[in-house]
C-alpha cells in the first residue's frame, strides 16, 4: 500500500524548509516539492540579515519587532556557522528622523526583545569615527547591532535537516494539480507521481494565490502585494568591517553591507510588480540605489562600478499602503471543508520569523494531526 503523507508542502523556501524540519522533528510524515531549487528565489535575494526591523518600529508593529528580536537571538544560537553580528552606523539628518526619535526607537530596539548577546546602541561622533567614509556634514550617528547570514544556505540546512530525519523532499518538481479526497488530499506532480496527504501547506511564497487558483483550484479573499526588492553590488566602498543605514528623503532606508570579504553589497529597493517571474533590476532602481550612497558618502560611485544585481519579490499582505509601510508579518489561511481536509495557506513572512512561523504552523494544524509525543524543539537544536 502506498505511504499517505501527513504533511505535503508546496514550496522549498525558508517557511516551506522550516515547516518541513519542524514537522519531521516531531514525528509526522512530510513531503515536500520545489519547482526550482530549493532558496532559489525570494529566500536568497534578501539583504542576507537576520534583523529585528528598526524601522517597522515607525509603523507601530511592536509585536512583529519584538517576535523578531527574540528570532535574531535564537537563530544566532542555532546555526552560528552562517551568521555573525555587525554594527549599522545611521548618520543622523536633520531634515528627517530627530535624535531623540531615533534614540527612542534604538531604546526599543535594544530591549523589546529581552535579554540578548547582541551589543546595545549608542551614540557617536562621525567626525572622529568614519569621517574618511561620510562626507563631512555628517557630525552625529548611532551605532546599533544586527545579523548577518547566508540567507541561501539557511534554507538548505533546514532543508538538509528534514531529510535526514526522513522527510521526502523533491526539487525541480512541479505540483500540477491538487484534489480533496475523502481521507486528505491527491496530489499529482510533473513526475507522473501521485502522493497521497492528510494536510497541504501552500509556502509557495509570491507564487501563493497563483497555487490557489490554478493547482487547487478554489477561491480566495486575499490578496498580496507582489513588491521587487532590488540590490546592486560593487567593489568594497571602505574597509571596515561595518554597515551603514542610509535615510532617503523619502523617508525609506537604504543598507550598505560589507559583503563575501570583496565586495559592498547596497539595498533595497520597494517597487510595485505584477508578476512574481524573472524579477530584474531597473535602470530607476540603479539610480535611486547610487544616489542614496552618493548623499552620504565621500566615494562617489556611478553605474560603471556596479559589478552585479540582483532581485527578489516579496509577497506582502495588502492592505493598501505604500509599499514601505505594508506589513511584513504573516498571516494564515486556514481552508477546511466540512471539517476534513485541511489547506493551510501561508501570506507574508520575512526570513528571520521563519522558525517561529514554522512552530506556529504547528499549533494551527495540531487538532488535525495526529498526536505527536515531540513538542515545540527547534528553538535549541542547532542546524
Amino acid at each position: 500500500m502506498k505511504q499517505i503523507f501527513d504533511i505535503f508542502i508546496i514550496g522549498g523556501g525558508i517557511n516551506g524548509a522550516g515547516i518541513a524540519r519542524d514537522a519531521v522533528g516531531r514525528g509526522f510524515k512530510v513531503f515536500l516539492a520545489e519547482k526550482n531549487k530549493v532558496g532559489s528565489a525570494t529566500s536568497s535575494w534578501s539583504t542576507k540579515l537576520i534583523h529585528g526591523g528598526l524601522r517597522y518600529l515607525e509603523n507601530y508593529e511592536f509585536k512583529l519587532v519584538r517576535e523578531s528580536l527574540k528570532e535574531r537571538e535564537i537563530i544566532t544560537n542555532i546555526a552560528p556557522s552562517i551568521t555573525r553580528p555587525i554594527p549599522f552606523i545611521i548618520p543622523h539628518t536633520k531634515k528627517l528622523r530627530s535624535k531623540l526619535f531615533i534614540r527612542l526607537g534604538l531604546f526599543l530596539y535594544d530591549n523589546l526583545g529581552g535579554k540578548t548577546k547582541v551589543p546595545k546602541s549608542s551614540k557617536i561622533n562621525l567626525r572622529t569615527k568614519y569621517s574618511h567614509i561620510l562626507k563631512s556634514y555628517f557630525s552625529v550617528g548611532f551605532q546599533y547591532y544586527d545579523i548577518q547570514v547566508d540567507d541561501k544556505k539557511l534554507v538548505q540546512m533546514n532543508i538538509d535537516d528534514a531529510r535526514k530525519m526522513g522527510a521526502s523532499v523533491l526539487e525541480n518538481t512541479k505540483v500540477l494539480n491538487a484534489d480533496r479526497i475523502e481521507e486528505g488530499w491527491e496530489i499529482t506532480l510533473d513526475n507522473g507521481d501521485i502522493i497521497k496527504s492528510k494536510i497541504l501547506i501552500n509556502a509557495a511564497g509570491p507564487w501563493i494565490n497563483e497555487i490557489v487558483s490554478n493547482v487547487i483550484k478554489i477561491n480566495t479573499n486575499k490578496s498580496i502585494r507582489l513588491v521587487r526588492g532590488s540590490h546592486i553590488i560593487t567593489n568594497k566602498l571602505y574597509d571596515e568591517e561595518v554597515a551603514f543605514t542610509l535615510q532617503n528623503d523619502d523617508n525609506r532606508i537604504v543598507f550598505v553591507i560589507p559583503y563575501k570579504d570583496k565586495y559592498s553589497l547596497i539595498g533595497t529597493t520597494e517597487v510595485d510588480v505584477n508578476t512574481p517571474d524573472n524579477p530584474s533590476i531597473s535602470n530607476e532602481e540603479k539610480i535611486y540605489l547610487l544616489n542614496t550612497v552618493n548623499n552620504h558618502f565621500v566615494k562617489q560611485i556611478s553605474q560603471e562600478d556596479i559589478v552585479d544585481n540582483y532581485s527578489g519579490i516579496r509577497p506582502l499582505i495588502e492592505d493598501f499602503k505604500e509599499a514601505s509601510k505594508v506589513t511584513r508579518d504573516y498571516v494564515f489561511d486556514l481552508n477546511i471543508e466540512d471539517n476534513r481536509s485541511p489547506l493551510l495557506n501561508i501570506y507574508g513572512g520575512k526570513l528571520t520569523t521563519y522558525r517561529k512561523l514554522s512552530e506556529k504552523v504547528m499549533e494551527e494544524l495540531n487538532p488535525y494531526l495526529p498526536i505527536s509525543s515531540i513538542k515545540n524543539w527547534t528553538d535549541t537544536k542547532p542546524l
